[in-house]
């Protein structure tokens, strides 16, 4: 099931496979491995869940939306063939059938539509009680987006080892891939544990840390601890925060983990209890959610949703989806965000987009 980075040829074969043939598969690499880890289903069906349910017990890869729609369910891929299949390539000849790819005819803000919301939203926090909302816009480079599905996921592989990278693929419903730095929830035998991570200034800025950016990630924090507080009964053990680069970004990160194996239901109702966090929506929650559905002029579909592995034993490595790109025949979709508060500057929040769109345009060349 898993390979070392050296047979990427093999992976390049098999991913071109399953996307000429409209062969559902993921393929990703844990942060700070070196290991590839390959799946494709042999059916075409991919599973829809309504609810997540008992994934957990399953073993494949979960693909979850910000919002679950019906035009964005929860999806659940299983790993019939894997790397140690033999004759794998052989075998991805003989199933599936070609499908057209998607194409993009939308078209993304402006820069003044951008600075235009800022200054709304900083208006609102000045008078209600709102402290947070994620802010995300879209950029799209139209191309030939075959080719750039062909070769992204060896390129993000190689330039952000401490990243979670990936590739999902829903033949005709959706393609996605990203380089995440951001773990969701994650159980070993060991612990559980979930990630707060807010706050974003350049990689490279040794200047000490804002206090809007230390405020943001503090409200993420105490919102992850008041769940843990309320599903588990107890307290978690904290570590952070800390700076955590990513790429040409750097972030405050703090680990809040629970000692332990914890029980299949409560780890479920904590997934469900913290998707999405204030990382992504804002606080107090609700009227965060609400503030962007009215806002944003983009359906977030599967950016800032979570992803990730499922072991099949209680164990498991979900991550926000972030840094991500949606692939069409025609085009590549960037989603980018950040979080806005009273203290936010339009040109700097525009600014720090701009930034994090640089992760995936790094690796497409532009």
């Amino acid at each position: 099931m898993k390979s070392a980075i050296s047979e990427i040829s093999v992976i390049d074969k098999a991913i071109s496979l399953c996307l000429s043939r409209g062969i559902p598969f993921y393929i990703y690499r844990l942060p700070g491995s070196e290991v590839i880890v390959f799946g494709a289903q042999t059916s075409v069906f991919v599973e829809e869940m309504g609810e997540i349910g008992a994934y957990i017990e399953e073993k494949g890869f979960l693909f979850s939306p910000f919002d679950i729609l019906d035009s964005c369910p929860v999806y659940f891929l299983k790993g019939d063939y894997n790397l140690d299949t033999p004759d794998l390539l052989f075998k991805l000849s003989s199933i599936g059938k070609s499908v057209d790819w998607p194409l993009y005819k939308g078209e993304d803000i402006t820069q003044d539509e951008y600075y235009e919301q800022v200054e709304h939203w900083i208006k609102l926090f000045e008078t209600t009680d709102l402290r947070k909302a994620v802010l995300s816009r879209t950029r799209t480079i139209f191309c030939d987006g075959e080719k750039v599905a062909l070769k992204i996921f060896d390129k993000m592989a190689a330039r952000y080892p401490q990243a979670f990278v990936y590739m999902v693929y829903i033949p005709g419903k959706a393609l996605w891939a990203g380089a995440t730095p951001e773990t969701f929830v994650r159980q070993n035998d060991d612990y559980l544990e979930v990630m707060s991570l807010a706050g974003t200034k350049k990689a490279d800025d040794t200047t000490s840390w804002g206090q809007k950016d230390r405020e943001e990630q503090q409200i993420v924090t105490e919102y992850i601890g008041e769940k843990f507080l309320s599903t588990f009964g107890k307290k978690p053990c904290l570590k952070g925060p800390f700076v955590r680069k990513a790429g040409t970004v750097s972030h405050l990160c703090t680990i809040l983990r629970s000692e332990g194996r914890s029980p299949l239901n409560i780890v479920s109702s904590l997934v469900k209890e913290l998707h999405p966090t204030p990382a992504v929506g804002g606080y107090p929650l609700n009227k965060a959610i609400t503030l962007i559905k009215n806002t944003e002029k983009h359906e977030r579909r599967y950016y800032a949703g979570y992803l990730g592995p499922v072991y099949g034993d209680g164990t498991f490595d979900l991550f926000v989806n972030l840094r991500c790109m949606e692939i069409f025949g025609n085009a590549v979709r960037i989603y980018v965000g950040g979080g806005i508060t009273a203290l936010s500057q339009p040109e700097a929040e525009w600014n720090e987009t701009e930034i994090k769109s640089r992760t995936l345009l790094d690796v497409i060349g532009i």
